[in-house]
């Protein structure tokens, strides 16, 4: 349907008015609401190339780079301001009953709550220098941070809602910490916080999630036992894969503890046969290890079945960054990275809808 209007140009300020437009409820730009917000949602997951072509075949309409553009940053604009404002307002009451009782809850109580998050880079359109190559300056990247709490219903069907932004650890466990009580964390007889063991994750937890069971995620620290492995037998790849299994084989009968041992043992039972390289990577793995003693006993979690790999937040990571930020070629304003994963949190937490009933064309305005 097409619909005529009168468009007036202010002389003094170059605006333009139209004001059925106003009478209309139809925000100001090229697209109406309608088409708007289904050009948006394929954004979420198609680049926009690909989504030109589908909504000339769908819809029989042609929209430029600069409109899609437009649109996806006025819309994920208004998604983040939402989500910094209740930020604000959160962290201005005082911790405890106040906090609790000011997040609504929109799902249902489930039995056991994993509560996980991660960072995921992606490249910018800003560039620094290059050290090594002064003349030809390289892309920066930026760290998205993402969080994710999952559970199973009573059907065994997993569940998911998602969180992302660039704030500090502080701000982004405060929304993980909000989230995780809108999903029921606070009347949930088990929470469960499974991450790598990064320093902000750690940080997470250790401020917002103090009560919940920890867990260092199985297949990070056997990365870093494959890392000594290799180091230890550079050119023999079987022998390297030998001994990796042989440790993975003591974390997995005799958690953290017995790997620790084991460690040991392959420290002393060297001697003085051992070079600069070998116990470099021995006492690397050992100093990882240690510290983190109290968030590997994967005998006693599989015992309660919990899960102990971090393959939900490394899909989630994939989502939300993954698949639309990390393309070919793809570089991003910071405004553009996080109006575009604001608007892939709203798709992925089934809020799309209330969030269109917010008028967020006609808000940015």
């Amino acid at each position: 349907m097409t619909i005529r209007r009168a468009r007036y140009q202010c002389p003094v300020s170059g605006k333009l008015y139209c004001p059925l437009d106003a009478l209309l409820d139809l925000p100001a730009g090229a697209l109406t609401v309608s088409l708007a917000q289904r050009a948006l949602r394929l954004s979420t997951k198609l680049g926009f190339a690909e989504l030109q072509e589908e909504l000339q075949a769908q819809h029989d309409v042609a929209v430029s780079d600069t409109t899609l553009d437009g649109l996806m940053n006025q819309a994920g604009a208004v998604a983040c301001g939402d989500r910094r404002e209740a930020l604000e307002t959160l962290a201005a009451l005082p911790v405890g009953r106040a906090r609790e009782e000011a997040l609504p809850w929109r799902l249902a109580k489930p039995r056991r709550l994993y509560i996980s998050c991660d960072g995921i880079t992606y490249a910018t359109r800003y560039r620094e220098a290059d050290p090594e190559h002064p003349r030809q300056p390289r892309l920066v990247y930026q760290e998205m941070k993402v969080g994710t709490v999952f559970w199973q219903d009573e059907r065994e069907v997993w569940h998911k809602q998602v969180t992302s932004g660039r704030e500090d650890p502080e701000g982004f466990g405060l929304s993980l910490w909000a989230l995780a009580v809108e999903c029921g964390m606070l009347e949930c007889p088990e929470v469960i916080f499974i991450s790598d063991g990064g320093l902000w994750c750690n940080s997470v937890a250790e401020r917002y999630f103090t009560d919940a069971v920890r867990i260092l995620d199985w297949y990070h620290l056997s990365e870093h036992v494959w890392s000594a492995g290799r180091a230890l037998y550079p050119t023999q790849a079987q022998a390297a894969a030998r001994w990796v299994e042989t440790c993975l084989g003591h974390l997995h009968d005799a958690s953290g503890i017995g790997l620790l041992r084991h460690l040991e043992r392959c420290r002393t039972s060297r001697g003085g046969k051992i070079n600069a390289t070998e116990d470099e990577a021995l006492a690397a793995l050992t100093g990882y290890l240690r510290p983190r003693l109290d968030i590997t006993e994967y005998v006693a979690y599989r015992a309660k079945g919990y899960v102990i790999g971090s393959g939900m937040m490394e899909s989630t990571c994939k989502q939300v960054v993954g698949r639309r930020l990390k393309g070919s070629g793809m570089q991003w304003s910071e405004p553009g990275a996080l109006a575009m994963t604001a608007l892939i949190g709203q798709y992925l937490n089934g809020t799309w809808a209330t969030f269109w009933r917010s008028r967020p064309l006609q808000r940015a305005a």
